[in-house]
């Protein structure tokens, strides 16, 4: 069984072009498109896997949901015509170009049928040192391009990105959260190790604290509820994930690095359970109001009677409760660490405020601008990376009294039925 193997349509042609350069020495980058509405329309999905000490591979999936097809020849055919550009640049320096990858992805048919476009693309980079990876997707035909980012760490032979995850059908997995029950297949190139400890975790952490909290934060502490061992078997190692919670797959037991995998409900990142709607609802909800809609006895009643008084028609409040949960779903995808993405402090944010107007990414976190770069009116929340074995997805946020009167002002506006920042 060969794992590496990726199947084509024979619609499918890929053209790589390699190209290097450097650029002066600043240690941030700036963008306006990250987290917003019409850079998530399209489904997309990235991984980064380190083939050896030199060169790495970019898996992608993309949904042509979005994209456009046009006929440009008398066949019956039509073709869309898409352009994926990936730039590579040093953690230490942002601006600091290594080198770029662009992919020419042609695809065509006959009728609008959703399908997804797949491939990988080879690509340098050296060990010992960690890296920033730019994707952008670029639709020539609708003159529109998304905008995606990567964290690669090729510090040692233990990250998780010198694993390959597979299904049982042998497709590349992307996502780092799993339903209960799901089973994968790791594989690696440059990690030779026979057996590996796996500690499971039950995650349950509370959401995020208002931006103005200055309560102190809770600390992970690493303490397993449970350990078990895995064995490598013919270039793989087996692993079932039977329940929810998260499992750590050790490959250096004392740095504790690793792989791990976050067990949610099937219907993750959607938020389907109605006690979940709830739970998500707090940011906007009084304390009364969140704990009669938790003790009532139809709870789905009592959270549509919240949205209906806040919305003041049937009509609206639908509308308000699908932006709100679309932005909870975003945040899921977008921020999902060893907690689901709601719950971060990034995630709270997000919900409430929307997609920030400016991203400003640096080594140890980004900067997130409401506003125009520079003015003194702007609410600007700055939010600092943690490093953990788990994941590079952890941030949090630096709280300030500061952030208390746009905090309510952005929450009363949900609560008079408006939607804050609608982008």
């Amino acid at each position: 069984m060969n794992f590496f193997k990726i199947l084509y349509s024979f619609s499918l042609l890929i053209v790589v072009f390699l190209t290097a350069c450097t650029s002066q020495k600043i240690n941030q980058s700036s963008t306006d498109r990250l987290y917003k509405k019409e850079n998530n329309e399209l489904n997309s999905k990235y991984t980064v896997y380190h083939v050896n000490d030199s060169i790495s591979e970019l898996f992608y999936e993309i949904s042509n949901e979005v994209l456009i097809y046009k006929k440009t020849d008398t066949s019956n055919y039509f073709y869309n015509d898409v352009k994926l550009f990936v730039k590579t640049y040093s953690e230490d320096n942002l601006e600091l170009l290594l080198d770029t990858a662009s992919i020419y992805i042609k695809d065509r048919q006959t009728d609008a049928i959703v399908k997804t476009l797949s491939g990988n693309v080879f690509f340098k980079l050296k060990k010992s040192f960690n890296y920033y990876v730019e994707i952008n997707v670029i639709d020539n035909h609708k003159k529109i391009f998304y905008q995606h980012n990567l964290y690669s760490n090729k510090e040692s032979p233990n990250s998780r990105q010198n694993f390959l995850v597979y299904n049982p059908r042998q497709e590349v997995l992307f996502n780092s959260y799993y339903k209960p029950d799901d089973v994968v297949y790791l594989q690696s190139a440059r990690n030779k190790e026979k057996l590996y400890e796996v500690d499971f975790f039950k995650a349950n952490f509370k959401l995020a604290l208002p931006p103005f909290s200055l309560e102190q934060m809770q600390h992970f502490s690493y303490k397993p509820d449970s350990t078990f061992s895995v064995y490598e078997k013919n270039g793989l190692v087996e692993l079932a994930l039977p329940q929810k919670g998260f499992f750590h797959l050790k490959t250096n037991n004392e740095t504790k690095e690793g792989v791990t995998f976050y067990v949610y409900e099937s219907s993750y990142p959607k938020i389907k359970n109605t006690e979940q709607m709830i739970l998500a609802t707090r940011y906007i909800m009084a304390k009364k109001e969140f704990d009669n809609c938790m003790l009532a006895n139809d709870k789905k009643a009592a959270i549509d009677k919240f949205w209906l008084e806040i919305g003041g028609s049937n009509e609206r409040a639908k509308e308000l409760i699908r932006k709100y949960y679309g932005r909870v779903q975003e945040s899921n995808k977008l921020f999902s660490s060893f907690q689901e993405g709601w719950k971060t402090d990034r995630g709270m944010i997000y919900i409430v405020f929307g997609a920030p107007n400016k991203v400003t990414k640096r080594k140890n976190g980004e900067v997130w601008t409401y506003g125009e770069l520079g003015n003194p009116s702007s609410i600007v929340f700055s939010f600092i990376k943690v490093i953990n074995p788990f994941t590079d997805n952890d941030y949090y946020l630096e709280r300030s009294e500061a952030f208390k009167a746009p905090w309510y002002e952005a929450v009363d506006m949900w609560r008079q039925g408006r939607i804050y920042l609608d982008n």
